[in-house]
């Protein structure tokens, strides 16, 4: 077998000399440029150290009917060698540009890409949990950092294309996804109006976007969830990776204060005040292999922004994630959000938040990031009509359990009252640099 693959690579090497390959020329010209140095470099040395250059001379001395080797005979080969050296490298930029030129758009800039690559490719693993425009958010803003990202994205949306495609394929809900491909990509511009494009005609079409249409129709042709995503991951140009947190449909069981317990994500959030506990349907759904590897390797683990019952929570209670959280040596890091969510998150304070996920997770995380900019009155006032306020803010019960607390200026522009990503993204990669490179193992019961 292992004959055969060798005489099929020395079959393969034959087509570098067909014609229309433009690599023949590039290595001839290439090969000659290196002669012509190695003469200028072996001239300039006999003519530097030769003992009696008389024994070199003398046949020049002929040739040009002069003292010209005596007299400039360093020069020249000073010259030779340039022109040797300038004639290689020309051929060897010409020969990148022909070979680059199938995979770039614009060859001339294959050394800032690769440059831009291999840097990205040393950034620290950071695998980031959550879902809606939370972590597509983050992500938008970690992938200038690092190439060594895992999402892995809540699949529980049971309204909406994501609901309608739930219903009639049987999968997970896939519009979270999309907007993390779309977030990690090279070119988010034209891949985000791509997968964001909702039909607006055709009875079955209207109201599905494209991205969803992608995922289902992968999902059919590879035979499942999984499946179909690292599909997706291997042909789009990501910086990182996308995964759900199951490949199997999942429905949240939200129990509200009054013990009153809702089925569905959608259901949950038009009840009127904050949610108390959730869980899984089904109560065990198994996660993918990528993911508790990732977060094995991972330096960080964030968690948020984003709603913290219906995105950044789910995740976290499968099985087997939450036994990988458990066990894991990386940092895990708590993002706060900066506003309350009706329906969801009523009256939470910022401590309100870590108490919930503790009692979901089984453990604290080991730091959390909270927005210091105040928001100003007019996004107040509309996330007010929503019934949606600031998230307050005290140091003392964080300091209690040993969570540190990283606080900074981290509002964005807009409409809305969400982190900047860049300003976000700095303060996690900061954290995820200053690490040790394999931290101590966590307390389970801390």
């Amino acid at each position: 077998m292992k004959d055969r693959s060798y005489f099929a690579y020395l079959a393969s090497m034959r087509l570098w000399l067909t014609p229309g390959m433009c690599v023949k020329r590039h290595v001839l010209v290439a090969a000659i440029g290196i002669v012509v140095l190695l003469a200028g470099t072996i001239a300039g040395i006999l003519w530097i150290f030769s003992g009696n250059r008389q024994i070199l001379s003398e046949p020049i001395e002929v040739i040009l009917v002069s003292k010209l080797w005596d007299g400039a005979g360093g020069w020249t080969a000073l010259l030779i060698g340039l022109i040797g050296l300038a004639t290689t490298t020309l051929a060897i930029a010409r020969l990148n540009r022909s070979l680059l030129s199938n995979w770039m758009p614009d060859p001339y800039d294959a050394a800032v890409v690769l440059h831009r690559r291999l840097s990205l490719s040393r950034g620290p693993n950071i695998v980031a949990f959550g879902g809606g425009t939370g972590l597509s958010n983050l992500l938008r803003g970690l992938r200038n950092y690092t190439s060594n990202l895992t999402a892995v994205v809540t699949v529980s949306d049971d309204g909406g294309s994501s609901g309608r495609l739930r219903q009639a394929f049987d999968i997970p809900a896939p519009g979270d996804l999309t907007d993390c491909l779309a977030a990690l990509s090279g070119n988010e511009q034209e891949l985000g109006r791509l997968l964001s494009y909702r039909f607006q005609r055709g009875k079955e079409l209207q109201g599905h976007t494209f991205g969803n249409l992608l995922i289902t129709t992968l999902t059919e042709v590879r035979g499942d969830f999984g499946q179909a995503l690292r599909t997706l991951n291997s042909l789009l140009d990501l910086q990182g990776a996308v995964y759900p947190a199951s490949s199997e449909p999942i429905s949240l069981l939200v129990e509200k204060p009054n013990s009153e317990l809702i089925l569905g994500e959608t259901r949950a959030r038009n009840h009127p005040g904050p949610i108390k506990t959730v869980s899984l349907r089904p109560h065990s759904p198994k996660s993918l292999p990528e993911v508790t590897s990732a977060i094995t390797l991972a330096n960080l683990i964030v968690l948020g922004p984003g709603s913290l019952f219906t995105s950044t929570l789910p995740p976290l209670l499968v099985p087997q994630i939450r036994e990988s959280l458990h066990t894991t040596q990386a940092k895990i890091v708590y993002v706060l959000n900066i506003m309350t969510e009706a329906g969801e998150t009523d009256g939470f304070e910022a401590f309100d938040h870590i108490t919930s996920l503790k009692n979901h997770l089984g453990r604290y995380p080991d730091f959390a990031v909270i927005n210091s900019s105040e928001v100003d009155l007019a996004r107040q006032e509309a996330y007010s009509n929503e019934g949606a306020t600031v998230v307050k803010f005290k140091a003392s019960p964080f300091r209690s359990i040993g969570i540190e607390t990283i606080v900074g200026n981290l509002l964005g522009a807009g409409p809305h009252a969400q982190h900047d990503s860049t300003a976000l993204a700095e303060v996690l990669f900061d954290l995820a640099r200053s690490l040790p490179n394999k931290p101590e193992k966590p307390i389970k019961n801390k």
